[in-house]
């Protein structure tokens, strides 16, 4: 989780943004993309994002859990996420 926490603290993202992304994520996966392109994050630092997560999926959950999404929010995570590693 560290390095993720690192690289969105190198962004300077304020939290709110992020529980926005992850809500659109929930919601429509085409509008959290719209909201990435809003918050600005280049994309070589996405790629570098998403890399990780892929590396170890449970950093995302722990960071949202950090951040203090929605129990909602991060079922709806991990049941992406378990269907990105097809479990």
């Amino acid at each position: 989780m560290q390095d993720l926490m690192s690289l969105i603290q190198k962004l300077n993202i304020a939290p709110e943004k992020l529980q926005e992304l992850a809500q659109a994520a929930q919601q429509n996966p085409f509008a959290a993309m719209a909201k990435v392109q809003e918050l600005g994050i280049p994309p070589e630092v996405l790629q570098q994002l998403m890399m990780t997560v892929m590396a170890n999926p449970s950093s995302l959950i722990e960071l949202a859990k950090q951040f203090g999404a929605d129990d909602s929010v991060i079922k709806s995570v991990e049941d992406g996420l378990n269907k990105i590693k097809g479990n």
